[in-house]
């Protein structure tokens, strides 16, 4: 017998660009999508670039993929509209969201933030993209107790890690006073910046180090957050 679960909506955010947020949401959905089989998949894009939903949108059914782009400049509107997007989806058992997010200030993208169960932030471990990742935590840190909230659970993905890297404590220091999960690590991006013929997804790069990397992240988010782990843990 299959297992109805309520649905999850998964944030994918960082006010830093250019650390993975599109590529990660991305394969992450196939995959996902690929794994629960059973469950209905969602991918919502607020990224004003929209670049997970143009890619995507030729691949898997029209109706799986939105577009709602807002970024940085999420108004009254904007939140509206995905709150209700969302609130729907999320009625029914056994769906799940994926939002993408575009690089930007916080502000308002916290009201968005709020809707969610989890964000996945990703990372490299350089300090410039340390700094603003750490500012960009904190700030939802503090909204979240201002709010009397546990979700979104913060999920940090060390991302563009050199194989050899073996020491995270930089990052587990930047953490280490506020409630955040620090996720399975993927290494560098080569496999996928090396392709000249787009993106074809995750067929492309079965049997590769950067699948198997990102099939362990899926594993995790499935087994944590998908699950409920996470909110039996925070006592949601």
């Amino acid at each position: 017998m299959t297992l109805s679960l309520p649905g999850k909506s998964i944030f994918f955010g960082n006010i830093k660009g250019g650390v993975g947020k599109s590529t990660l949401c991305m394969f992450l959905y196939e995959i996902i999508r690929e794994k629960l089989s059973h469950y209905k998949t969602h991918l919502i894009d607020t990224d004003p670039q929209m670049t997970a939903s143009t890619v995507l949108r030729g691949m898997m059914p029209a109706e799986e993929i939105r577009q709602l782009p807002t970024g940085d400049h999420f108004d009254g509107v904007g939140v509206s509209s995905l709150d209700g997007l969302i609130k729907n989806t999320l009625i029914d058992e056994n769906n799940i969201i994926f939002i993408d997010s575009g690089a930007g200030r916080l502000g308002t993208m916290m009201q968005v933030v709020r809707l969610t169960d989890v964000i996945i932030v990703p990372t490299s471990l350089s300090w410039t993209d340390l700094r603003p990742t750490l500012e960009f935590i904190h700030n939802i840190d503090e909204q979240k107790q201002d709010y009397g909230i546990t979700n979104p659970h913060i999920v940090v993905v060390p991302n563009r890690i050199s194989p050899n890297q073996r020491d995270y404590s930089i990052l587990n220091d930047f953490v280490k006073d506020i409630n955040v999960i620090i996720a399975p690590p993927i290494s560098d991006y080569a496999i996928v910046r090396n392709k000249s013929h787009g993106y074809k997804g995750i067929i492309d790069i079965k049997g590769s180090k950067f699948h198997a990397e990102l099939d362990r992240l899926a594993s995790f988010l499935i087994s944590h957050v998908i699950s409920g782990e996470l909110d039996r843990i925070y006592g949601n």
